[in-house]
């Protein structure tokens, strides 16, 4: 059994203490920085307790260009690997033109919904509006 914190406890403390002991201290000059640093730890947070299912959605959204199996067993570095790899073909499937004539129904809703897996660890305010 861990009898220390791990990496997402880590943060979740430093991010408590920042917002709730620090912040309300930090003279008006620097509060836009402090600001900046504790939307920076809770991106970090937001990434590491949503990563797998942002990787699930966004492997779901390239799945069917592909036709690939969006697997639901993946995880971690595996899922990672997997959407990045997937990314990166895409990249290079939209600069050589590949989707410029058919395709771009399936590519669009694609690209929309791994900017929805994105914008929910990055800005999920953003999702609302």
């Amino acid at each position: 059994m861990r009898a220390n914190p791990d990496a997402k406890g880590l943060l979740n403390i430093a991010l408590e203490t920042f917002r709730y002991d620090l912040l309300p201290n930090i003279p008006p000059a620097q509060r836009y920085t402090a600001l900046m640093i504790a939307n920076a730890l809770s991106i970090a947070q937001r990434e590491l307790n949503g990563l797998d299912d942002a990787g699930h959605a966004m492997l779901a959204a390239l799945a069917p260009l592909y036709g690939e199996d969006a697997d639901g067993s993946l995880s971690g570095d595996e899922l990672r690997k997997r959407v990045e790899g997937l990314q990166h073909r895409l990249c290079i499937e939209i600069a050589a033109g590949d989707f410029d004539q058919d395709g771009q129904g399936m590519l669009m809703d694609c690209l929309e919904e791994i900017v929805r897996a994105r914008l929910g660890i990055s800005n999920p305010k953003a999702l609302k509006s």
